[in-house]
């Protein structure tokens, strides 16, 4: 074993790369590795690419997505990963790599990047209530491999939201410091309001998705410009597109809209969304922006969602920051 402190970061997501780069910023750290467990979405993928140069890694491991099973890639990786002994490992996610690279690694200490709403949930189903040795088979085949699967290590948060500490675990707050260091000689046009879109079809119906875009260009007489979400269909984004005003349009960015807005020397007015992780960091960003969190209209369809996440969601913000489809003009279904 290499006696070298080194630094792991496990992501999937441009967000979580993101958090992974402000990590090391706010903790000075040096000697990082960064593994990317890349997934299905090619968008996803994409926007990574990108923006991997943040930040100059030691070493890049990418798990490229496949449909069938990866489990010997993964018992050579954490075989490799046994070489070093870690100060601190970072993920983002309670699932298999990072779960299992968890169990077998020597490490001082464990935090959670922010992943949106997810981290809470992982909070309060898995932190709080000290579950985290759950397992299915896909965990307990790296047994058959010599491997552990038993995490002992306390998981810690480094995260934007206010969850408190709770059986002895760490809370690091994310002030974002290092996209913060970008915000110069921008200025704000106060007539745009910026909507970031969220694939809500399985939750909201997208008549009144659509219906709610132009009632906020009639409620606020402002041009929305729409960001699409990577994760929204084309057959959606094509709907949208049909709505006929020139007061809204929709702008394709292809990267993660803090750094849209930061690139482009933009300080946004005023963002929208149903619900965004990217409402709090442009928040912590953009201090002087005005954020709105459109609330999800509650429904008998859409209940079970509503109670697993987006209750405990919306329960995090300012009551002020948060209108509901009455407030904008119209009748919630």
């Amino acid at each position: 074993m290499k006696s070298e402190y080194k630094n792991l970061f496990i992501i999937g997501t441009p967000l979580q790369l993101i958090n992974a780069v402000e990590a090391i910023n706010q903790f000075h750290l040096k000697n990082n590795i960064l593994i990317v467990v890349h997934r299905s979405l090619e968008a996803n993928k994409e926007q990574m690419e990108k923006i991997k140069d943040l930040y100059k890694w030691d070493e890049i491991i990418d798990i490229e997505y496949s449909k069938h099973s990866s489990l010997l890639r993964y018992v050579e990786l954490i075989k490799y990963l046994k070489n070093y002994i870690y100060k601190y490992i970072f993920i983002s996610k309670l699932e298999v790599v990072p779960k299992a690279i968890i169990a077998n690694v020597k490490k001082e200490k464990v935090f959670l990047l922010d992943d949106g709403g997810l981290t809470v949930t992982i909070y309060d189903k898995f932190i709080k209530t000290n579950k985290l040795n759950k397992y299915d088979f896909k965990e307990l085949r790296f047994l058959f491999f010599g491997l552990k699967i038993k995490i002992r290590d306390k998981i810690n948060l480094f995260t934007y939201f206010d969850l408190s500490p709770v059986n002895g675990i760490e809370i690091v707050k994310n002030k974002l410091t290092f996209l913060n260091k970008n915000i110069k000689d921008i200025k704000k046009d106060a007539n745009i309001i910026y909507f970031l879109g969220q694939p809500l079809s399985s939750i909201m119906d997208d008549k009144t998705y659509r219906n709610s875009l132009e009632s906020i260009i009639a409620k606020y007489k402002k041009k929305v410009i729409y960001i699409p979400h990577r994760g929204e269909t084309q057959d959606k984004i094509k709907y949208l597109s049909k709505l006929d005003t020139s007061m809204f349009s929709i702008q394709n960015i292809g990267m993660p809209v803090e750094l849209f807005f930061l690139d482009n020397k933009i300080y946004p007015y005023h963002i929208m969304s149903y619900y965004s992780t990217a409402l709090t960091t442009l928040d912590l960003i953009f201090q002087d922006t005005i954020i709105n969190y459109i609330k999800v209209p509650e429904n008998s369809g859409n209940k079970t969602v509503f109670d697993k996440a987006l209750r405990r969601y919306y329960g995090l913000f300012d009551e002020d920051k948060i209108l509901t489809l009455q407030d904008l003009g119209m009748q919630e279904s």
